[in-house]
């Protein structure tokens, strides 16, 4: 007899929710900018005044104080990985699908942020984690030469890429 489930998806959504609450916050966007005015010293006064969106909302940005992952967030859910996963399987749980894409799409968001916006050096990681946790490959380019389509075929092959002959 299979144990019984821990979340269902009402409750699986609230804890997700809550996990990255507690690991971000929100921090509204401000720019310092020249308030026209000098202190006695002749000392340009700066004020902070916020960013705004092009809507004329002020730009609130989600910053991650520890970063999302798979498994900060099945230790806050106290379920084993294996459990996620299968959480994640839409056909098996489609009562979970979407929390579960939610969730995996903020990680995954978080990643893509961290490529854009760190340096070259500090960047392996995160390549590492897209690749293997969200199916992210590296375009490689393949040249045809004029040796004819059964060499391109062989090429295929040997990088494992499955071409069929014929």
């Amino acid at each position: 007899m299979a144990a019984p489930r821990k979340y269902t998806d009402k409750t699986l959504n609230t804890a997700v929710n809550k996990y990255f609450k507690s690991i971000s916050r929100e921090v509204p966007l401000t720019e310092r900018k020249d308030s026209g005015q000098k202190d006695e010293m002749g000392h340009v006064i700066w004020e902070d005044v916020p960013v705004l969106n092009q809507l004329g909302d002020q730009i609130i940005q989600t910053e991650y104080v520890i970063p999302p992952t798979v498994g900060g967030l099945c230790a806050f859910l106290k379920i084993h990985r294996s459990t996620w996963a299968e959480y994640c399987d839409h056909e098996k749980h489609p009562e979970f699908s979407d929390t579960t894409t939610r969730a995996q799409g903020l990680m995954r968001t978080w990643n893509e942020e961290q490529l854009l916006t760190r340096s070259g050096k500090e960047i392996k990681g995160i390549i590492f984690n897209l690749e293997n946790n969200y199916g992210y490959a590296e375009k490689q380019n393949t040249v045809v030469s004029g040796s004819g389509v059964e060499d391109y075929i062989r090429a295929l092959q040997e990088n494992g890429e499955g071409a069929q002959q014929f």
